[in-house]
């Protein structure tokens, strides 16, 4: 869970309220947090977050704002005051980053009052949203610099490694970007999101390097201090939906500080002027909200509720039109205003009631044989990973040297690593054997786990099991022999056929088959990886492996 660092002395003065421990303690579960402290004279506190869902709260300014709300201090929906750009106020985002680092957007904050805690915050911020929101910094980066040094417009766009020379911050010297890769602390942390390409740049037109995202600003422009009053944030990254987000959070953090918001024109790959703070809406009904909390609120009840989660409202024929804020990320469903509702509401006011059933639950046959099944694998000295239902279309099939099949593909991914359901669990094993190429040989690692099978119309969820073996002797007899140890454990009876199968070698690759209701039925296949693939992933060493449908075994 989320866990940031506030100060009692910042966090009450930007609330405009004192509080002892004990009633700051009590508050916090408006946000769903939970306070640690070693003394009740400590200024210094910890909160952690019991919701993952929230990254407006992830510093105390998103705190402070979300509590104002709920103790009354302010009623309904904040509206920000956006000024629009200047003329010359524009990110020109060449045609060179596309491959590269796509997206750039920013935006100017002035007349900031910033003190030690304040710029504490903001880094908190900056790095929760890059690490946790941005899958860190490969989705979402975000530079804050000091504007009064920026000479506009600024131009995004790449410098191969002996073409460019900049002093990073915390530096005293000018290097390449392979050095600083190679030297800078964030460079060696962060430089494999930039491996193998040329180098993104961010440069004013006077020839000044801000930064070199997603790695590290530069030490002219990237150091803001307690006397920088006015700043241009940027963010990078490939897709808007994950850009978008990060930014305006943190410019509505910056406001909370006492900034004015500037709009910047990001020329590329779409023409885009940042940020909008504008509220977004949702159409809720005041019989589900009842129904949903099992209680009875009245009309006005349920507007005094709405107001103190930060919303406004406009009554209509089909229900309550909500508007929520920009920063609102969370809320994709009439349930989670209702939640917000529940909250302002207050949990304790709730009256617990029994349940009117009580019953016992337990594993079914099938799960108890999948505890069989994972037993014996380990059995086998190998390593049970777990990965996501949720991968990208091409590594199920391009990847694996495979025609595209029909998948349940999602309609708005967020990242195109997550865009479809997958029907197969080998590609997730070969992508985790790449990952963990440099660990100690051989290595055999197995997986249990959910897929969906398109069939006409309709779709299948089934349970497979995939098993890799990674070393140096390993071969289709090795394999068949880890496939008999399983089967003959679990007593059944089955015979492999030859089988061509572009993900295997020819003539290495066998299909699975037993007997069913008098009937043979395939239940997969097993057979020693195609070198082809083995090159995508990195891997040197030759690797078998087989999976086999579990369903159709009970």
């Amino acid at each position: 869970m989320p866990t940031i660092e506030i100060n009692k002395k910042d966090f009450e003065k930007l609330i405009k309220r004192r509080f002892n421990m004990e009633k700051l303690s009590s508050i916090m579960n408006y946000v769903k947090g939970e306070l640690e402290f070693e003394n009740k004279k400590e200024d210094n506190l910890k909160l952690e977050l019991k919701d993952v869902n929230r990254p407006d709260l992830w510093s105390v300014e998103g705190v402070v704002r979300e509590l104002k709300h709920r103790l009354g201090i302010k009623k309904g929906l904040i509206k920000y005051s956006v000024q629009k750009p200047e003329k010359n106020h524009l990110i020109k985002v060449s045609p060179k980053v596309r491959k590269v680092r796509p997206v750039s957007v920013g935006a100017i904050v002035r007349n900031l009052k910033l003190n030690e805690e304040a710029l504490k915050q903001l880094i908190q911020l900056q790095e929760k949203l890059c690490i946790n929101f941005g899958l860190k910094r490969k989705e979402a980066a975000l530079g804050v610099y000091d504007f009064d040094k920026i000479k506009w417009p600024i131009n995004y766009t790449t410098f191969r490694d002996n073409e460019i020379k900049f002093v990073p911050l915390g530096f005293s010297y000018k290097m390449s970007p392979s050095e600083i890769i190679e030297k800078h602390e964030k460079g060696m942390e962060y430089g494999k999101l930039v491996e193998g390409k040329d180098y993104p740049i961010l440069i004013d037109s006077e020839k000044n390097v801000l930064s070199m995202p997603p790695i590290i600003n530069s030490d002219y422009s990237g150091k803001v201090t307690k006397e920088t009053r006015n700043v241009f944030v940027e963010v990078s990254g490939f897709d808007l939906r994950f850009v978008l987000p990060v930014l305006n959070i943190f410019i509505c953090a910056l406001i909370e500080r006492g900034g004015e918001v500037e709009q910047v024109l990001s020329t590329g790959p779409k023409r885009i002027a940042t940020p909008n703070l504008e509220s977004k809406e949702i159409l809720i009904n005041i019989n589900e909200i009842n129904k949903i909390l099992g209680i009875s609120l009245t009309e006005k009840e349920i507007f005094n509720l709405l107001e103190k989660s930060g919303f406004d409202y406009i009554k209509d024929k089909n229900g309550i039109l909500i508007k929520y804020p920009c920063y609102r990320y969370d809320i994709l469903d009439s349930r989670d205003v209702i939640e917000d509702i529940a909250i302002s509401y207050g949990f304790n006011n709730f009256k617990p009631e029994k349940f009117k059933e009580s019953t016992f639950g337990c594993n079914s046959k099938f799960t108890e044989f999948k505890y069989k099944v994972k037993e014996m694998m380990i059995g086998l000295e190998s390593q049970e990973i777990a990965t996501f239902v949720l991968t990208e279309k091409d590594k199920l099939f391009k990847t694996m040297r495979l025609k595209n099949l029909d998948v349940i593909e999602i309609a708005n991914p967020v990242s195109l690593n997550y865009s479809c359901l997958r029907n197969w669990l080998l590609p997730s094993l070969m992508e985790f054997l790449g990952k963990n190429k440099d660990v100690e040989y051989p290595q055999k690692i197995f997986e249990i786990g959910e897929c969906i099978e398109v069939e006409k119309d309709s779709f299948k969820n089934l349970s497979k099991l995939a098993y890799v073996y990674s070393g140096k002797d390993v071969n289709f007899t090795i394999i068949k022999q880890q496939l008999d140890y399983l089967l003959r454990n679990l007593k059944i009876n089955y015979k492999t056929k030859k089988l061509e199968h572009a993900s295997f070698i020819s003539g290495r690759c066998g299909e699975v088959i037993i007997k069913k209701e008098n009937r043979e039925i395939s239940i997969g296949f097993l057979g020693e990886i195609h070198p082809a693939i083995l090159e995508k992933f990195n891997l040197i060493m030759p690797t078998v492996a087989f999976e086999i449908n579990l369903n159709k075994l009970v």
